[in-house]
């Protein structure tokens, strides 16, 4: 991740509200420009989000409220295309009973991991829909 992207996430993960480009770049000291192309390369990888404003032309950013949750699944996709190549090799395999045995150990170690991780994000979601319910109940009642 170049640089710039990473001082304009962490702006963002402390920031309390969207930020404009020229805020962004203000509070940076960089170009307008270099906050402009980081942060669509932020917004491609899902950890930022742009947003508008009514009766606003300019593009504001903000941290995508599910975070976690996205950051945590392209890991998997990741973790998944490497457990499905290892797969493939092993089937490929023909010769060598060492790499055969390599790949396979391989794989199954990612697979395993894509199921472990799978029911840690799943509890995380039970986990974080009952906490989003009680602030919501803490706050009706006040």
């Amino acid at each position: 991740m170049p640089r710039v992207a990473g001082r304009l996430f962490g702006l963002l993960l402390v920031s309390d509200d969207a930020r404009s480009l020229d805020e962004l770049a203000e509070q940076l000291g960089v170009s307008k420009g270099s906050i402009s192309v980081n942060a669509r390369l932020l917004e491609d990888k899902g950890v930022v989000e742009r947003i508008s404003r009514q009766a606003d032309r300019r593009d504001y950013y903000r941290i995508a409220d599910d975070l976690f949750e996205r950051t945590l699944e392209q890991r998997m996709n990741k973790m998944r295309r490497f457990q499905q190549a290892m797969a493939s090799g092993c089937v490929a395999c023909k010769g060598s009973d060492a790499v055969h045995e390599r790949l396979s150990h391989l794989a199954d170690a990612y697979e395993h991991m894509l199921q472990a991780t799978s029911r840690a994000l799943d509890d995380w979601r039970v986990r974080d829909a009952r906490r989003a319910r009680a602030i919501n109940s803490t706050e009706r009642s006040k």
